[in-house]
């Protein structure tokens, strides 16, 4: 389940023309098939199942014949990620020179192992998992709010003890020339 400001930040950069990549792209429950936003686009996943049209690990060597693409969807992915930087560099090897990469990752979220949950990510981190992405947006987003800016999830009190509230980082790039 995404953040409601999720949709509000995919709205205003979400705009591909050409092959598309979605990785993670496994249906689970109560969630669509993102292959759907695209035209020409390929849906990865390290599991078999609805939405898959290529299984694969893509912290491993890239399967032969995959080819390139002009964006990338990377949403909620990297915190099942064994390795975050080898999937990371192996993204931005499919991504064409200008093309466009879409990401959320955790920031503060519940463990939940699809099949595994590894890690957590800052701003910070992911521009260092991603140097070769030049993010004309990259911002923290909660239930309660989507902030540009150093202030992460707020603290909430929850019967008198500190709760904070699910936080992600959602980001949107282009593959530097």
């Amino acid at each position: 389940m995404e953040s409601v400001f999720f949709p509000e930040f995919e709205a205003a950069h979400l705009k591909c023309s050409g092959r598309a990549l979605v990785v993670g792209s496994k249906v689970y429950k109560k969630r669509k098939d993102r292959r759907l936003l695209y035209k020409e686009v390929v849906g990865v996943d390290m599991l078999a199942g609805e939405g898959v049209d290529v299984v694969c690990n893509l912290e491993h060597t890239l399967p032969a014949g995959l080819g390139t693409f002009y964006h990338i969807d990377c949403l909620s992915v990297l915190e099942h990620s064994r390795k975050p930087w080898t999937l990371a560099e192996n993204l931005q090897r499919l991504l064409e020179p200008r093309g466009t990469l879409l990401l959320s990752v955790p920031f503060v979220w519940r463990i939940h192992a699809y099949p595994s949950d590894y890690w957590r990510f800052t701003i910070d981190g992911v521009q260092l998992l991603f140097p070769e992405i030049e993010f004309a947006d990259l911002c923290w987003g909660s239930n309660t709010a989507l902030r540009h800016g150093p202030r992460v999830g707020s603290i909430l009190l929850d019967g008198g003890n500190p709760f904070f509230e699910r936080t992600e980082v959602y980001g949107f790039g282009h593959k530097k020339e």
